[in-house]
């Protein structure tokens, strides 16, 4: 029994240290996007999942990891990554725009026409010349 007690306080440490911590998340979101502005983008990536492995529901890190992946022609995992910004936060109109890129880029106007579509309806301004593709 005392060999329990001993222990509880490392068992208890090491909980706390693993569970959601959104300050500790936004302090790794934030050194993510210094990196990701000074195109340092395998390090913003490594800040991104950082921000992400503390807070899950942190579309922000999301959505910027999506930008970082996408600058390192990762375009794939930067679809899945605007994909989870919008579960995460379904109005949230850059995860939209830079989704509607990505298809007008391969060619796939009535998928870029949805996004861009998605993206004005929330609110992302200027969306007139991306939406003149569209019928």
């Amino acid at each position: 029994m005392k060999k329990i007690f001993k222990f509880l306080p490392l068992i208890l440490l090491f909980l706390v240290g693993c569970s959601n911590n959104p300050e500790k998340s936004k302090i790794f979101l934030d050194k993510g996007i210094d990196y990701l502005y000074s195109s340092q983008f395998e390090e913003a990536i490594e800040y991104f999942d950082k921000a992400i492995k503390y807070d899950n529901n942190n579309y922000e890190a999301y959505y910027y990891r999506g930008c970082s992946k996408y600058n390192v022609f990762r375009r794939q995992e930067a679809m899945e990554d605007f994909t989870k910004t919008i579960e995460i936060r379904p109005d949230y109109h850059p995860a939209y725009f830079n989704m509607g890129l990505y298809y007008r880029m391969i060619n796939d106007y009535d998928m870029a026409c949805y996004y861009f579509s998605k993206a004005d309806e929330f609110g992302r301004p200027n969306m007139e010349d991306y939406l003149k593709i569209c019928p």
